[in-house]
């Protein structure tokens, strides 16, 4: 499959779809490599920015701060909120250096425009119709799996004592992550498995690795198997909007009410 054929410019059979558009320096034709770069990168950006550069600049912010005190991210909801920042900032601006070094304009990973109106209504639709499966979802598992929901995810801020601790945990749990989570994934991952594959593989191996990362241990170290399959559903969701309006902004619109929903559910 040529790069030219198969990079984005696929959906124009009809008038509901939407054509990609990638910015071409000089007329080459340019994608972000091959499917195994794409998906190693992918990776290589999510451990540096958590494994590696959240925790550096998290504890040298806190030894120039306060150096007389001990370093406790999971327990400490400042250095959290923190952490949470620094390891979204970091994965978008590497996610973002890594399509600029294929010399690929931000079109490319759906930042090409400002958000629109559209994006509102896109995002109402693609809410709804993630709930729908959802509960579609949740009635299967409970007839046939029930145990898989008794697990509860371990999100963090479990000692919230004030209401700016609230508010840091708000930012922190809802706002900033479905940014620098849209731009790696759905931005970079997708976009790049979407220049050399058709729409459905493309679309599989997103949500597959992106329901794999929501795969953790929860609050009683046994693998929270619901919220990968949450995180799966969502992201087939957020591909599809990714896919239809060529830009990111309606996708972080349904991560940022998903995460909110969350939010007031577990923060009750």
């Amino acid at each position: 499959m040529s790069s030219v054929s198969s990079e984005i410019a696929t959906n124009t059979d009809g008038p509901r779809q939407k054509r990609w558009k990638l910015n071409r320096a000089n007329g080459s034709h340019k994608n972000l490599g091959g499917p195994a770069r794409v998906i190693l990168i992918t990776f290589g950006i999510f451990f540096l920015s958590q494994i590696l550069l959240a925790p550096l600049i998290v504890g040298l912010i806190h030894t120039i701060l306060n150096p007389n005190t001990t370093l406790d991210i999971e327990k400490n909801i400042p250095q959290q909120a923190l952490f949470i920042l620094v390891a979204e900032a970091s994965a978008a601006w590497l996610a973002i250096t890594a399509v600029r070094h294929r010399g690929l304009s931000l079109a490319a990973i759906g930042l090409g425009r400002r958000p629109q109106v559209t994006d509102l209504w896109r995002a109402a639709v693609g809410f709804g119709v993630f709930y729908f499966f959802l509960i579609i979802a949740g009635l299967f598992i409970n007839a046939f799996w029930p145990t898989l929901t008794d697990q509860q995810q371990d999100i963090g801020f479990n000692n919230i004592t004030n209401e700016t601790q609230n508010i840091l945990a708000f930012i922190s749990l809802v706002l900033i992550p479905p940014v620098g989570e849209e731009i790696l994934v759905r931005g970079y991952l997708y976009s790049g498995l979407r220049m050399v594959w058709r729409f459905w593989p493309a679309l599989l191996v997103t949500s597959l690795l992106f329901g794999a990362a929501h795969l953790e241990f929860g609050s009683s170290s046994a693998l929270v198997w619901g919220a990968a399959v949450d995180t799966f559903i969502l992201s087939i969701v957020l591909v599809f909007l990714r896919e239809r309006s060529g830009a990111l902004y309606a996708g972080m619109l349904v991560h940022m009410l998903n995460n909110l929903i969350a939010f007031g559910v577990h923060f009750k």
